[in-house]
């Protein structure tokens, strides 16, 4: 994989990421600026949903926040895609308030995805507009905000996301083919067709097992190595996994009740922001880029999870005289260290979404970046568990892994589900969020070009 800084801020915060040291809490994001506080309150409405729906509704919050913003300063593009047109820099009533315009943008985002929590985003809107002087500026900016949020809420309304849990889902119930680990239904089956925010459809970025069936991968030696590592290290008693692979495997799993691992991503790219100094508008593109390339990352996994059906380790390893690999050797009373997620396995969901958020971390910030990360791991809003990373490319690599070390992941998985991840990312970082040319710099290009044409009439 490839960390490199394709977007750069500043030069002078080079120096700050090469010996930054960031502390994040699962519990507590450190305060930043208002992009981060509606990021980390949203978190804490989002603990009963899946990563996908974590990521789909971030992207709206923080989408609708940049646009709220950039379509009054005009740094950077606005965002847009398929049916919801990027809104025009200028579009905003003159001389309007942009902070004031995120604002109010991100609270008509939460108040209509989690109305449950309606006080919580009214008590912080409330207060973040009470340090805005009043105005017509700020009047202005309010109103503007609203439009910004409900334009982006309205063109979202038919993505298909909100049928994705109900969409009827039967496993095919032979070898090779997933069937449910637990009591729970099959998680958002529906939900590989829910409309992306960036890249155009799903169809180009959902990989296939070797050999492009599954009958074909359980007969190949590629997969006894999977099987064979993964009952190895991955089995609730294993003797060979260490004792710091199984703390890896606890402090990914991102079980019921925790913010996910598109969560845990957040909280990192929050305090990062933070740390840095970042400005409220170059903090509203990082998320807004992180969340939009996880959110469509996901889509892409959970499209290749439903169509390609592939077991998990766990049913695999039960079945592993009939597989027709005469070098799995079956051990019925064999069970993961983490509890299965309930969806098909091939590809890895986790590995996905990290790769994505490492990929664009990286891409913004540079990737050797040292932090801590605590989390949170049997949901009940606690840390359990910290840390300490030196680059987001370790973090990410990192996250795969500990699905083969708790035993729900074969390594195929994660590291064809590391290139999806990455191949989204990449699509968003060259298509979305680009700095809008200088002036001076168009001039000269204009000119550039001018030249050369007339040297050549000259010839």
């Amino acid at each position: 994989m490839f960390y490199q800084s394709m977007l750069r801020f500043p030069p002078h915060f080079s120096g700050l990421f090469a010996s930054a040291a960031l502390l994040l809490s699962a519990a507590t994001a450190a305060h930043a600026d208002i992009v981060t506080d509606w990021n980390a309150l949203a978190l804490t409405s989002m603990t009963g949903q899946g990563d996908p729906m974590v990521a789909h509704d971030l992207a709206i919050l923080q989408a609708s926040m940049y646009n709220a913003d950039q379509s009054i300063e005009g740094t950077y593009n606005t965002y847009g895609n398929g049916a919801y047109p990027a809104p025009a820099y200028g579009s905003a009533p003159s001389g309007a308030d942009p902070q004031a315009a995120m604002i109010a943008a991100a609270n008509t985002v939460m108040q209509y995805l989690y109305s449950g929590s309606s006080s919580s985003y009214t008590s912080l809107y409330n207060n973040q507009l009470s340090g805005i002087a009043d105005s017509q500026a700020k009047t202005d900016g309010i109103a503007w905000g609203v439009t910004i949020a409900n334009n982006l809420l309205s063109a979202r309304s038919t993505d298909g996301s909100a049928d994705a849990a109900t969409t009827p889902y039967s496993p095919v119930g032979t070898i090779g083919y997933w069937q449910q680990t637990s009591s729970a239904g099959a998680l958002l089956p529906g939900w590989g067709s829910v409309g992306t925010f960036a890249i155009p459809g799903v169809g180009s970025y959902t990989p296939s097992l070797p050999g492009g069936s599954v009958t074909t991968y359980l007969q190949s030696s590629q997969y006894a190595t999977d099987y064979n590592q993964v009952k190895d290290l991955g089995a609730a008693f294993s003797v060979t996994r260490t004792s710091d692979q199984t703390n890896q495997a606890y402090f990914w799993a991102a079980g019921d009740g925790t913010v996910k691992m598109t969560g845990m991503w957040n909280q990192v790219a929050q305090t990062v922001a933070a740390t840095a100094g970042l400005s409220t508008a170059d903090t509203a593109r990082l998320l807004a880029t992180l969340n939009v390339a996880m959110a469509d990352a996901s889509t892409a996994a959970m499209a290749t999870s439903y169509n390609t059906q592939f077991w998990r380790p766990e049913t695999a390893i039960a079945n592993g005289d009939i597989d027709g690999n005469a070098s799995t050797n079956v051990d019925s009373s064999w069970s993961p260290l983490i509890k299965s997620p309930s969806l098909p396995e091939y590809v890895s969901l986790g590995a996905t979404i990290s790769e994505a958020a490492a990929t664009v971390l990286a891409s913004y910030l540079g990737n050797n970046v040292h932090f801590s990360l605590g989390s949170d791991i049997n949901g009940d809003g606690t840390i359990d568990l910290t840390r300490n990373f030196t680059s987001f490319s370790q973090a990410a690599i990192e996250a795969g892994m500990a699905g083969v070390y708790g035993g729900t992941q074969f390594l195929t998985s994660v590291t064809d589900g590391q290139t999806l991840g990455a191949n989204v990312a990449n699509y968003v970082l060259g298509n979305d969020f680009a700095v809008v040319p200088e002036p001076a710099s168009a001039v000269l290009l204009l000119c550039g070009g001018l030249f050369l044409l007339g040297a050549r009439r000259r010839r």
